[in-house]
């Protein structure tokens, strides 16, 4: 069941004061985000590029800009990661690794990039989760992923949260086998010191590539091999490039600087086989109805204040492209088909305006709390994720959502039977996915709209992203009243100052953890980005989808009863 084409938004007000209030407001937080990010990509400061240089070395955003066809076009992901995590002195930034897509060749690719400016490049707990996760979209995309070394190894101080569990170090070399099982090309450049578990990576790769004078891998460095057998070696000898293109045969590519490691990795991709692809439905891409920098000014500066989610659509998607579904009814989520720069989507948006929804024919309706998902809401959207899965479409779902309607009428009308049917329905759903957090992403919302447990190829934020288990104000109150009634049972009785200073307390703590900077630099989200690059990361997301050639048939569970 859906309804005919129908046209989405209409031209934004932008003379009036709350559109310029508004767009100011969203300027400023777009304007910190990037002071923020030219922050990060100093890595660990000016001194150690200069020293890195010093060395012969690029650095490692220097050696991403020279190996893909286009810097302005890479993609990074995870560029918040480990921010403002760790108190070693100049922290983690970036989690000491740089990562993101980029065309190779001519074919897109994951890079991974050791960042050796940040404490030599060892590995924070961040930096091995970052890792995971590129070889993680690698996977189950399809795409091949290279890999640019130089870290020092695991930061032994924090060897007990890096080494030993399931998604600490070791998955790393379990990754590289399963992608080559899977005919996922794995290339890997050795451009400084690559040290004993960590010598696997790249050996573990389909080729390796060494760079002369700089490049080494070996299983335990010169002080090590001392300590164990008391044997004397220099570096050189024990694992740089002439030992293993050489002697060992380890490597495969002896490179006499970075540039021409560089320059032998976009040889050797030149060189790839076919690209095999699903074939999902692409025509010709139309610009949106309405220019995306209306996105400053349409979004509110509060997270608790309406706004119609139609017009943010009609700044993201093909113009004259959306076909909306069972639209007169569960008016809190909108659902649809459009395109997305050709791409064909299924789109599942949380409605943040106040709606009617009507009860029954002779009912005018009940007011709907826009941003909070009802049952009827929940059976429409789990019903639409359905049908692009029996269509084979890929599935966009932007949040902006507070959580299920609660209450006795909520919950006589049977919401968490509705809520479970919606959340079973994203559990199991192949067709790939892809999640954009607008504002707020609270509790079950978080997770019936496709949050990070739910395996989106991406998961992306918007500066104005909130994501908690409710919003702050209610969490605060519930945080205070709980402190207070332990007190009391210690015989301490607060005043009302010492209760609202308490509050305050409580208040801005949890401000800080529902940040989208704290959310990003523990990659619970993939990259903050720009509004206005929205429908640009769903496009190319689509496309690194497009290069797995197989997909799991949709099994709906109890969906189907």
């Amino acid at each position: 069941m859906s309804d005919t084409p129908s046209t989405l938004g209409t031209d934004a007000s932008i003379e009036s004061a709350s559109f310029q209030e508004q767009a100011a407001h969203y300027e400023a937080l777009v304007a910190t985000m990037n002071d923020r990010l030219e922050e990060v990509k100093q890595g660990g400061g000016a001194k150690r590029i200069e020293r890195q240089h010093e060395r012969g070395k690029m650095t490692a955003r220097e050696r991403i800009e020279h190996l893909v066809d286009d810097p302005e076009a890479f993609k990074e992901l995870g560029a918040f990661a480990g921010y403002e995590m760790y108190d070693e002195e100049g922290g983690c930034p970036a989690g000491g690794t740089v990562m993101g897509l980029g065309r190779v060749s001519g074919r897109l690719c994951m890079i991974v990039a050791n960042d050796a400016t940040v404490k030599a490049g060892a590995w924070f707990p961040i930096t091995a989760k970052k890792n995971l996760r590129a070889q993680e979209i690698a996977l189950e995309n399809h795409i091949p992923i290279l890999y640019l070394v130089d870290s020092a190894g695991v930061y032994l101080p924090m060897q007990d949260e890096i080494f030993p569990d399931k998604d600490h170090f070791g998955r790393i070399f379990r990754n590289n086998a399963r992608l080559s099982s899977k005919g996922i090309p794995q290339i890997a450049a050795i451009m400084g010191s690559c040290v004993a578990g960590g010598a696997y990576l790249p050996i573990m790769s389909d080729e390796a590539l060494i760079v002369e004078g700089t490049g080494s891998v070996f299983l335990a460095g010169p002080y090590l091999v001392k300590a164990a057998i008391g044997e004397d070696v220099e570096a050189d000898v024990l694992g740089g490039a002439l030992t293993h293109s050489e002697i060992s045969g380890v490597t495969d590519y002896k490179c006499e600087d970075d540039e021409e490691a560089l320059d032998t990795i976009r040889d050797i991709v030149s060189h790839f086989g076919p690209e095999r692809r699903f074939s999902f439905r692409r025509d010709e891409p139309v610009e949106p109805e309405y220019p995306a920098d209306d996105l400053y000014g349409l979004y509110p500066a509060e997270g608790n204040q309406q706004y119609e989610a139609r017009e943010i659509l009609a700044r993201i998607v093909d113009a004259g492209s959306w076909t909306e579904y069972k639209k007169e009814y569960g008016r809190t989520l909108l659902t649809g088909y459009a395109r997305i720069d050709g791409w064909n989507v299924g789109i599942v948006a949380n409605q943040r305006s106040v709606v009617r929804n009507r009860t029954s024919h002779e009912s005018k309706g009940e007011i709907q709390v826009g941003g909070v998902i009802y049952a009827d809401a929940a059976d429409k959207a789990a019903r639409f994720i359905l049908n692009c899965n029996q269509k084979e479409i890929p599935l966009v779902f932007l949040q902006d959502v507070t959580g299920f309607m609660v209450g006795k009428r909520a919950e006589h009308g049977g919401i968490i039977k509705d809520g479970a049917k919606m959340v079973n329905a994203v559990a199991n759903s192949t067709v790939p996915k892809f999640t954009v957090v607008l504002g707020n992403s609270y509790g079950a919302g978080n997770y019936a709209m496709c949050g990070r447990a739910y395996d989106p190829r991406l998961m992306l934020a918007w500066p104005s992203a909130k994501i908690a288990v409710m919003g702050g104000t209610q969490a605060s109150k519930v945080l205070k009243q709980i402190k207070v009634r332990q007190l009391e049972k210690q015989g301490e009785e607060l005043s009302d100052e010492d209760e609202q200073e308490l509050l305050a307390e409580i208040e801005d703590r949890y401000e800080e953890q529902t940040s989208p900077y704290y959310a990003a630099a523990r990659l619970w989200v993939d990259e903050l980005i720009d509004p206005v690059d929205t429908r640009e990361w769903l496009s190319l997301g689509i496309e690194m989808a497009d290069h797995n050639p197989e997909m799991e048939r949709f099994h709906p569970g109890v969906l189907q009863t």
